[in-house]
């Protein structure tokens, strides 16, 4: 399969997956009885079924009794629960089965298990087992490896930076000791605009030593975007002095008002149609369309958790935008006596059992009603969004137009398909 076939995980399923590595994560085993399977596209199921059916018949040496039922268990459960399937997803499939203790106590497991499609493509079979899930795999399909370089140059200021995911990091800038004006006549002048001359490209070649070895380490890096203001970043450009395997990664030069570290942000929004990929820039996007639907007065934006949540049901959203910092849940309450339920939004996942309004059932009276489920709000809105067709969108708290989304807006807001009335 081309490389340009593998589907790329949208904000939704990555959120999902981050939910459940946090999760793995959190889980131990005792001995080797957690067991975890990374499934490539082109293996296929029948040969995976046979490589787990053999393990079975090696994990019948397995000493201790307790350990070699856990083990046998979560094979089984693989099984079972690769049946469900035809086919591997296009970037391939990611299980985990394992006998978690439930009070740290050797007999007191309980299996568990968790599937997944791969945000990104899975590359190789691996089949481990040990008293941790593998989880490294998965957090670096989740890793943002993308990176551009930023450079400012400036004849006073310039400045070193990198855009990587939703993260745009200022690393350095450098002041130069050039001299200004001058008054000088005659040889005098020359001499100073020879020394003039000759520290501005002693200025350049000193950044060009330190971006060669900052940037010469990066293994992802995709190009290289330079601005300043004048003709500072054509002379350095031409000095040569930077890396030839960087300048061959030059994309664009452009001119900007003024260098230093101002001037990265500036130069990121000169260029970001050559990026617009890019999550950092994305988001840009994203949150200036809201802005503009928002200012309009044309009411087809939105903001506030249950105005969203309104607007999602009668299928009126165009795109949902929420922010990945929303520590919101969505519980499902049911009573067990007349199985009346509700749901409510809390930032707590447990409701607390004093609390006799939480546990007397608004139907019968009686205190039997209970948490049953809860899901993360971003997942339960997302999930009816998808399921309407809408586009969802999930803003990090790095950008400008996140952070606002988070401490403005309460982290949920939507650009509407058609205005409603409230």
């Amino acid at each position: 399969m081309n490389a340009e076939n593998v589907k790329k995980a949208t904000d939704l399923q990555r959120f999902k997956v981050k939910r459940i590595l946090e999760t793995l994560k959190s889980k131990k085993g005792f001995h080797t009885e957690l067991i975890s399977l990374y499934i490539p596209h082109d293996r296929k199921l029948s040969d995976v079924t046979n490589y787990l059916k053999n393990e079975v018949s090696e994990s019948q040496n397995i000493k201790s009794k307790l350990t070699r039922k856990n083990v046998l268990d979560g094979i089984s459960t693989l099984l079972g629960m690769l049946k469900n399937y035809r086919e591997v997803s296009d970037n391939g499939l990611v299980m985990f089965a394992g006998a978690i203790p439930q009070n740290n106590t050797p007999g007191t497991e309980r299996m568990e298990k968790y599937i997944l499609d791969a945000p990104e493509k899975v590359n190789t079979f691996r089949y481990h087992c040990a008293s941790e899930f593998l989880t490294r795999p998965l957090e670096e399909m989740l890793e943002t490896k993308e990176t551009y370089g930023l450079l400012v140059i400036g004849r006073k200021k310039s400045a070193v930076g990198y855009l990587r995911g939703n993260h745009m990091e200022e690393v350095r800038e450098f002041t130069s000791n050039i001299h200004g004006k001058h008054k000088a006549g005659g040889q005098s002048q020359k001499r100073f605009e020879r020394l003039i001359e000759e520290g501005e490209i002693s200025f350049y070649r000193h950044i060009s030593s330190e971006v060669n070895e900052l940037f010469l380490g990066m293994e992802q890096l995709q190009g290289i975007f330079i601005g300043g203001p004048g003709p500072s970043k054509e002379k350095f450009v031409n000095d040569e002095s930077l890396d030839y395997r960087l300048r061959e990664k030059i994309l664009d030069t452009v001119d900007l008002g003024y260098g230093g570290t101002e001037g990265l942000r500036a130069l990121v929004e000169k260029v970001k149609n050559q990026i617009e990929n890019v999550k950092y820039v994305r988001e840009q996007f994203i949150w200036q369309n809201f802005m503009k639907q928002i200012t309009s007065d044309i009411g087809m934006a939105i903001y506030g958790q249950e105005e969203v949540e309104r607007a999602l049901n009668l299928g009126a959203v165009d795109t949902l935008i929420m922010s990945e910092q929303l520590g919101l849940y969505k519980i499902k309450r049911e009573c067990s006596n007349c199985q009346h339920y509700d749901y409510i939004t809390s930032t707590q996942i447990k409701i607390d059992e004093s609390n006799e309004k939480v546990d007397l059932c608004p139907n019968c009276n009686s205190n039997s009603f209970s948490t049953t489920d809860y899901y993360p709000i971003i997942e339960y809105l997302g999930d009816i969004a998808e399921s309407l067709g809408s586009n969802v969108e999930i803003l990090s708290g790095e950008t400008e137009g996140g952070e606002t989304l988070k401490s403005t807006f309460g982290g949920v807001v939507a650009i509407l398909r058609y205005k409603i009335d409230y």
